[in-house]
Parts: structure tokens; C-alpha cells; sequence
């Protein structure tokens, strides 16, 4: 294991849970991020050197030393593509000789030889993996389990149990951007979802199924590919003859999977006085009723994957049961920030046009008729351009919509492409599409009653003024005096 780790973009998810597992195995880890956030203080609570400058002056002792004489086998150096190619300190690292290694590569080294249970697809593997390394710790299985969100139970993107001896499985989101998911080679895997996505990376849909298959061929032959029944999706003839697969997906009640030809499913999804539940049919089991915390038909199907893979590594039923009852729920997924007698905020990574329709629907399912409002930050130029009528047709389902401006992230503005193109193709529902200094004046003015936040950008820093804003405005209703 090497000996100390540095991380250009410590403070992204992915990254953040790799520099908790380093430090977890004794290991010294530091790194750059470009602005403090809540989980970058976490990681300086938990013993980590972070600089926000990425100055090299500024880098760990040993590490500017090592830069300076050009040695670098003390160091191994980590990176995300969102940092430019010509940041100086990235600059200066390669210039020193030393190899940066992108996430996905160290994560599969460290999955190698291990039995690894990832879950891929374009949405849905975060609450996916999340609910799999559940329902392996809720069992008593050992488990190093690498997160997309934070687990609200765990307080962390990091799930690491003590070792006891037993079989140590690996949970890992498998993720599609820039083909990260092909350094991995899982014992069991999921595919939650193929719809269009990073088309910036891809070109077109048929290349992305391109990457998918051949994710799915790295399956172990003699473990097992779950998939939300997408296979039909792809060209005949795929190279996946030899792996075993198995299909789940949704169920009209009184059916079974046997009746579609698949193994797994879930029907009668509800949402009863805020207890969420579902029927759950896995193989050689009779249905299951879950109740839970996870409204939607989208976590229902997240579920279904989650239980049938759990199944797999060794989870009874019973654990599956109760594992997801006690489930808390994740970060920025459905989660409920704040809530009073007459308004409800919710905080939603959703960021793909699927996303937001299934976001929508399980509001619709959980606060039936109630007023919703929904404010967006688009998340890309390029995916924002891609899928303009896409994500109109998907906010469509509001009862007003609030539009911020894209969140760039790693890109340049596109000439033309901005979120107010969005707004012009919205028909279903009253749009604004205000600066962010008029943002908190637009929501003063609705006054909504379930407030949907929905953006995989910096759209959460919003939520603690908006949630002030409304408190402040809100007059409650004057009780007649006899």
C-alpha cells in the first residue's frame, strides 16, 4: 500500500470516500479542493491536511520537499478531470515526474482480487449501492462499501466495517463518465438504467451502450449481471453469453416475474400517511410487504436491486426486510430538509430528465394534492443542450417551476445555451427564471407549499435562506375570536 496519498479535488464525492478508505488503512492522506464545503471540513475533522489555494508552497512538507528533488515514490497523486489541465499545481506535479492517477484507476486496484458487488446505470446508483451496503452491515456481512451520497445512517460516503474474518465484500458505484466503470471487474453487478447521458464523453446513446456492454463483460463468469430488464435495448449479439443474468422491474398487482419472464420485481407502490411501502418479489420467495422511509417508484425499483444482489452475497430475507425498514436515507436523495405544518422542502440530486420525473412523481405520491413548486439548477451546458425538451417535458409535471442558471462544473459556456431555453419549452406549469439575486424574492412570492430542490451542482447552499426566507414571510392563518 502506498505510503501517502494526495488528492486534487479531495472535496468531490467520489474522492472524498477513496481519501476516507486511505486514512481508514493508516495511510497519510492530504489534498486540494478549490472551496471549503461541509465534507471537506469533515475530512479535516478526521485528520486530513486540505489547502484551497493549490499553491505548491502550500502543499505538505514532505510532499514539496519530494517535489522539489523530483522524487515520487513516496506520493501517490490523485485527480478528477474537473481540475484544468493547466492548473499550476497539477502542472508543477507532472512536471516533477510524478503519474497522476484518476480515481476510477485506484479504485479498481483496490478492488482487485476482492469479491466486488457494483452497481451501475445513468440514475439510480446511489440509493442503489447505498441500500446494498446496508443490507450487508444490517446482516453482520463485512463490507468496504464506496458511496455516491452521504449515508444519513453513517454520516458518511465511506461505509467500512470491522474485519472479523469472514468474507469481505466490496460495494462500489460503477460509474459511466469518461468510462471510469471499465477498470472494474465485479463478482455480481446491477445496471439500474441505460437512458442517454454524457453525450459530451459519448457522442451518441449507441457508444454509451457500447461502454455498458463491455462493463457488463467484465462480470465474473461465475457471478451474476442484474438489470432493470435493459438488455433488449442493446444489439443482439453482445459478448455477454457466458455470464449469468437475471431481470427486475415493475409488476402490475397479482403478478409475478415468472409471468414476464424475470426473477424479481416490485408492484403496489404507495405512500400512506408518510410510510412509504411496496411489494417486493425476489426469487423462491413469496411477496414481501416493505415498509419504509423511500417514497417513489424509482426507490422501489432501487430496492428491488439492491435486495436481489443482497440476496446473492448471502442476506436472508428477513434481513432484507428489516434491513430496509430501519434504512435511513441519503443525502440530496429525497431527503426532507425541512418541514412545518403548512410547507415541506425537499432536497433532490436529481439532475437527468428520468431524475426529475421520478423525483416529481414520488412528491405526487408522498404530498397528494398538494401544491408543488420545483427550483432547478441545470447541472452542464452540454447536457442542458442535449436534453432540452426532455427535461421541459419532465418539469412539465409542477405546479410551478423555478429555473437557475446552469451549474458549469467542469465545462465552458455554450453560446445560446442557457436555462431560461429550458423555460421556454415548459407548457404544463408557470415558470420564472430569475437571477440568483432575485431567487429568494421569486420564492417569497409563491409561497410554496412543497418546495422541490432539484440539481447535482451547488443548489444546496440555497436551501438554509430559502427555508429563512419562507419562515419569515409566512403569516399564519388568524383564528376567529367568538
Amino acid at each position: 500500500m502506498t505510503e501517502c496519498v494526495y488528492f486534487m479535488g479531495i472535496g468531490g464525492i467520489g474522492m472524498s470516500a477513496l481519501a476516507r478508505w486511505f486514512q481508514a488503512e493508516g495511510t497519510t492522506v492530504a489534498g486540494y479542493d478549490r472551496t471549503k464545503s461541509p465534507l471537506t471540513s469533515a475530512l479535516e475533522g478526521e485528520g486530513m491536511t486540505i489547502d484551497y489555494t493549490g499553491d505548491p508552497e502550500a502543499l505538505p512538507p514532505t510532499l514539496k520537499e519530494d517535489l522539489a528533488h523530483r522524487r515520487t515514490d513516496r506520493w501517490t497523486v490523485v485527480w478528477t478531470p474537473a481540475i484544468p489541465a493547466d492548473f499550476p499545481l497539477l502542472v508543477a506535479l507532472q512536471e516533477a515526474g510524478f503519474t497522476l492517477h484518476k480515481r476510477a484507476a485506484i479504485l479498481g486496484k483496490i478492488s482487485k482480487g476482492r469479491p466486488l458487488l457494483a452497481v451501475a446505470g445513468t440514475h439510480g446508483k446511489t440509493t442503489t449501492s447505498t441500500l446494498l451496503a446496508h443490507l450487508l452491515t444490517h446482516a453482520g456481512c463485512e463490507v468496504d462499501a464506496f458511496l455516491g451520497g452521504i449515508a444519513l445512517g453513517a454520516s458518511s460516503n465511506l461505509i467500512a466495517t470491522p474485519v472479523k474474518g469472514g468474507k469481505r465484500w466490496m460495494v462500489a458505484e460503477a460509474d459511466e463518465f469518461d468510462r471510469s466503470f471499465l477498470h472494474l471487474h465485479p463478482h455480481h453487478a446491477v445496471i439500474t438504467s441505460v437512458d442517454p447521458d454524457h453525450l459530451d464523453i459519448y457522442g451518441s446513446h449507441d457508444r454509451m451502450l457500447d461502454a455498458f456492454l463491455a462493463f457488463a463483460s467484465q462480470v465474473s463468469t461465475d457471478g451474476l449481471l442484474v438489470h432493470a430488464n435493459i438488455l433488449s435495448a442493446w444489439q443482439t449479439g453482445s459478448p455477454l453469453s457466458d455470464i449469468g443474468h437475471s431481470v427486475y422491474g415493475a409488476l402490475q398487482p397479482g403478478e409475478t416475474p415468472d409471468q414476464r419472464g424475470w426473477d424479481a420485481g416490485y408492484s403496489e407502490v404507495s405512500d400512506q400517511e408518510g410510510s412509504a411501502g411496496f411489494t417486493l418479489h425476489l426469487p423462491g420467495c413469496t411477496p414481501m410487504r416493505i415498509h419504509w422511509n423511500m417514497p417513489g417508484e424509482n426507490n422501489a425499483a432501487n430496492a428491488t436491486a439492491a435486495a436481489f444482489l443482497a440476496g446473492r452475497a448471502g442476506v436472508s430475507t428477513d434481513h432484507i426486510v428489516t434491513g430496509l425498514a430501519s434504512f435511513s436515507g441519503i443525502a440530496r436523495r429525497f431527503e426532507i430538509k425541512h418541514r412545518t405544518e403548512h410547507r415541506v422542502l425537499v432536497d433532490d440530486y436529481a439532475h437527468h430528465p428520468t431524475e426529475i420525473a421520478g423525483t416529481i412523481a414520488a412528491a405526487r405520491l408522498a404530498f397528494p394534492g398538494k401544491k408543488i413548486t420545483g427550483v432547478f439548477q441545470p447541472h452542464l451546458f452540454s447536457r442542458t443542450r442535449d436534453f432540452l425538451v426532455e427535461f421541459a417535458h419532465a418539469l412539465d409535471a409542477l405546479d410551478e417551476c423555478i429555473l437557475l442558471p446552469i451549474y458549469p462544473a467542469r465545462e465552458k459556456p455554450i453560446p445560446g445555451v442557457d436555462a431560461q431555453r429550458i423555460g421556454e419549452k415548459i407548457t404544463g406549469c408557470e415558470v420564472k427564471c430569475p437571477a440568483e439575486n432575485r431567487f429568494l424574492d421569486v420564492l417569497k412570492e409563491l409561497d410554496p407549499e412543497i418546495l422541490l430542490f432539484m440539481g447535482a451542482g451547488d443548489l444546496d447552499r440555497w436551501i438554509g435562506p430559502a427555508w429563512e426566507t419562507l419562515e419569515q414571510s409566512h403569516t399564519p392563518p388568524q383564528k376567529n375570536v367568538p
